[in-house]
């Protein structure tokens, strides 16, 4: 049943976007604009006759499960026999019962006035949405408590929103509601904090209305700038699920760690491309006319699910507006972005980076959105990376002596919308920022504070960094090399612990395509939260831009594990 658990979670990730919270040192107000589907859907929300559709509610599951109860329990009985595809379809089938009312006609509009909890800011800064109905609306609660508690809760907002809408229809709605913060702080500026799709209504926002020179500061974690291609394998319901990486997210999700292995069986994980297809299908009907679909969707099929899912006189609305987005404001983000830090804003991103699309493809990603989208960096595909000896391509930052190639050699930030601005954090997956203090410290570093003005700021926030959730096992690097790179004045490699509960042994340590050998390891063991040291025997050589490999072998609980990162050797 915990196999089957894992397989629901893992078909059902690209739904779950995330909101951030932010606050600023000098009482800016901070407005957070949340993810895809993170703020709560409905009909008449917080009324008498509230409808809560989205997120759907767990007595409403539990009342279509047991009503549906003696045909999923024929269904799971079948996946014995490999019948993955009948209990996805089924599942779907009963998800669309549950959110049918969430379906929008040809042109985009509803039928059921579906809204989200109010834009007032009387009602929706932190402190009253932490209080009102237990925090109900308030999204990522955790985060958003952290970062209010260093300032005034009551000055930072949660701008609610319906996901259903395009990202230019949300900018004008946030506009608005700028204003209307403004006014109930009596403060000339806000400060912007975003997640995912937030990123790119941010975006949107500053594309039509920057001459109202009313942001101060924002920040953009994990954006959906230019959209992903998950897009097109959600409305085709067309899954191919990555083991690897999903395997790790859901690691991430169930805090298994790597004992989620023994319920994901490499051998039979196909089986969730046929569970997730059947799934997609039966719900495609239910977003297809989501004006903030064709919005997500990437550049290179938008043209393509336009001509297969709208109709050119019906769907005129959700086409017109998204025909904007797509061939003018996508194509036109680095102008915007320029025009906004020629006017004083201070712009940042954060991207995660090096995994595989959730749902198909070969992008490096942070799972959901591929990096080059978020962040207009050049990136090689995922496993691959760039030749030894690769030059930045440097057409954004023209700067020759600035360093923007990542450690892995795979993502060229030289290229990015903001090469001095954007953050890049290998292994961290998308909306899970909050679980690791990495991210989470630099998140309030932006915000709350006007000390980091650039990648260079400050050397505990490089430009490219390593997430340190502790379903990652560990992490490592070089004693006196920046995080990531290699050279003769190193002689040891530092390994920590991420596991504040669990120690770990080290079994061995290798390194690809260098004549370098680590001292014999017998079973070291690195207790939680702790790091050790190995030093190792051999000659650096004398280049640069050279890629290796360094392999970390270790025991964590029963499970033998390896860890593999790539490196730069910069010893010129």
């Amino acid at each position: 049943m915990k196999r089957i658990i894992c397989f629901i979670l893992s078909a059902t990730i690209v739904f779950s976007c995330c909101v951030i919270i932010s606050a600023a040192e000098d009482d800016t107000p901070v407005i957070l604009v949340p993810g895809f589907v993170e703020t709560v859907m409905g009909i008449d929300i917080d009324g008498e006759n509230e409808e809560q559709l989205w997120p759907f509610t767990v007595p409403t599951v539990l009342g279509k499960i047991v009503s549906d109860s003696p045909t999923l329990m024929t269904l799971i009985a079948g996946l014995a026999f490999g019948k993955f595809d009948r209990l996805g379809a089924r599942l779907g089938s009963d998800a669309e019962d549950v959110l049918h009312k969430l379906t929008c006609n040809p042109d985009g509009s509803s039928d059921y006035g579906i809204e989200s909890f109010s834009q007032d800011p009387a009602l929706c800064n932190v402190g009253y949405l932490a209080r009102h109905k237990n925090g109900k609306y308030l999204a990522m609660a955790d985060l958003a408590k952290s970062i209010a508690a260093k300032t005034d809760s009551g000055r930072t907002f949660v701008f609610c929103y319906n996901s259903q809408l395009d990202c230019l229809e949300l900018a004008s709605q946030l506009r608005s509601f700028v204003k209307s913060v403004k006014k109930y702080t009596g403060s000339k500026k806000v400060r912007l904090c975003s997640h995912s799709y937030g990123g790119q209504i941010i975006a949107a926002y500053f594309y039509r209305y920057l001459n109202d020179s009313d942001v101060e500061k924002a920040v953009m974690i994990y954006p959906a700038l230019a959209g992903t291609d998950a897009i097109k394998h959600i409305l085709e319901a067309d899954a191919d699920v990555p083991f690897d990486d999903i395997l790790v997210f859901v690691e991430n999700l169930l805090s298994l760690s790597t004992e989620a292995e023994k319920l994901l069986i490499k051998n039979y994980f196909h089986y969730i491309d046929e569970f997730a297809s059947s799934g997609l299908a039966e719900l495609a009907g239910m977003w297809r006319y989501w004006g903030s679909m064709y919005s997500l969707c990437s550049n290179e099929y938008y043209e393509l699910l336009k001509k297969e899912f709208l109709d050119p006189v019906e769907s005129a609305a959700i086409i017109k507006s998204n025909d904007i987005i797509h061939y003018d404001l996508i194509p036109n983000l680095r102008n915007t972005f320029k025009k906004c830090q020629a006017k004083g804003i201070d712009l940042s991103i954060i991207s995660g980076s090096g995994m595989q699309e959730c749902l198909g493809g070969d992008d490096n990603t942070d799972i959901l959105l591929p990096t080059k989208l978020a962040t207009g960096a050049c990136c090689s595909k995922y496993g691959k990376h760039f030749s030894d000896g690769y030059k930045a391509q440097h057409s954004t930052c023209t700067d020759p002596k600035h360093s923007h190639v990542s450690p892995a050699m795979d993502i060229d930030a030289s290229t990015a919308f903001l090469p001095e601005n954007t953050w890049f954090v290998e292994g961290a997956f998308h909306g899970a920022y909050y679980n690791q203090e990495y991210s989470k410290n630099l998140i309030e570093k932006l915000i709350l504070t006007d000390d980091i003005k650039d990648v260079y700021s400050d050397s505990d926030y490089p430009q490219f960094g390593y997430s340190d959730n502790v379903n990652m096992g560990i992490g490592f690097g070089f004693d006196k090399s920046r995080p990531g790179f290699l050279s003769s004045d190193d002689s040891e490699i530092v390994i920590k612990n991420l596991n504040n509960v669990t120690p770990i042994k080290i079994l061995s340590v290798t390194a690809s395509g260098l004549d370098i050998k680590f001292d014999a390891i017998k079973s070291v063991t690195v207790l939680p939260g702790k790091s050790v040291k190995i030093k190792y025997k051999g000659i650096i050589p004398k280049v640069k831009a050279k890629r290796t490999d360094i392999t970390v072998k270790y025991v964590e609980g029963v499970s033998v594990n390896t860890l593999t990162r790539g490196f730069t050797v910069d010893n010129r």
